[in-house]
């Protein structure tokens, strides 16, 4: 019986210290750079477009936008038939030129 009296008071004053042990990191990483290219797709039509980046489609309302951080050389497809664009048709290849511009689907 005592033995097991020790035993939880041992393990609650662990759990005591406990949290403060990981409030120190003895081997950080450095910062790595961000190095994705930033945009702006803004759809100027009446009705919803869907563009496919990087496998994931999103969902653009009517005179609305969406701000998408992606590695250079990602290209943005069309994911639904447009009047400009067809299902799967690439609207544009991200790169350091289109860095924080602004896109507009028609």
């Amino acid at each position: 019986m005592i033995y097991s009296s020790l035993a939880v008071l041992a393990m609650s004053a662990s759990a005591l210290v406990n949290p403060f042990s990981n409030l120190v990191h003895m081997h950080p990483r450095p910062a790595q750079p961000d190095n994705r290219v930033s945009i702006v797709i803004r759809n100027e039509s009446v009705g919803f477009r869907d563009v496919k980046v990087g496998g994931h489609i999103y969902t653009i309302q009517a005179s609305r936008s969406i701000s998408i951080k992606a590695p250079a050389g990602t290209v943005v497809y069309a994911a639904s038939p447009t009047v400009g664009y067809h299902s799967g048709d690439a609207i544009l290849e991200v790169t350091p030129k289109v860095n924080n511009k602004i896109i507009n689907l028609n």
